[in-house]
């Protein structure tokens, strides 16, 4: 995906590891863009099986919790 974002030269000050020539801010990014890339590149690696049980078992524990805040 191209964004035509602005870009920088690396700073001189900056020790982290760049092998790059330009730099580029997330923040240049819409938050809804940044979001979405985000997302998707979770997306890859999130197991929808393992997703479903632990909405299931925060479910369960929600209502426990309820239950005792209740009496």
């Amino acid at each position: 995906m191209t964004y035509n974002l602005p870009t920088a030269p690396p700073k001189t000050t900056d020790r982290r590891s760049f092998s790059g020539t330009a730099t580029t801010q997330a923040e240049a990014l819409p938050p809804d863009i940044l979001a979405a890339i985000v997302r998707a590149a979770i997306e890859v690696h999130r197991d929808p099986e393992v997703h479903r049980q632990a909405l299931t078992r925060e479910q369960g524990e929600r209502r426990a919790i309820r239950q005792r805040l209740s009496r």
